[in-house]
């Protein structure tokens, strides 16, 4: 166990970086990618998410650390984009206003 833990695997490393890779063109794979709506929103986290994964494993961190502490994140995002719900919208339609009310007016509206 010592000795795998001593030397970075190469395999995991591919595995990591094809896994994230693979998230990313699943999440790009949709027209509601750029769209302001819960799942084009939750799309584009997972892009920028794996993308920031793959750049800081380029720069040294381990493909193990990114298995053990990101991947759950990145699996979180991706059934949240499968379920399908929507933004819980509540508009607020706001009264129209007073201040231009003539209340001395002899007309009936």
């Amino acid at each position: 166990m010592s000795v795998l833990m001593a030397a970075d695997n190469e395999h995991l490393n591919e595995f990591v970086t094809h896994y994230l890779l693979l998230t990313q063109s699943k999440m790009m794979d949709s027209p509601t990618v750029w769209q302001d709506v819960r799942q084009g929103y939750l799309r584009n986290e997972a892009i920028y998410f794996s993308d920031v994964l793959m750049d800081s494993m380029e720069t040294g961190l381990s493909s193990y650390d990114v298995v053990v502490k990101h991947i759950s994140k990145v699996d979180q995002l991706r059934q949240e984009v499968s379920e399908g719900e929507d933004f819980d919208y509540k508009i607020i339609v706001p009264p129209p206003p007073m201040a231009n009310v003539n209340y001395f007016s002899s007309s009936s509206k």
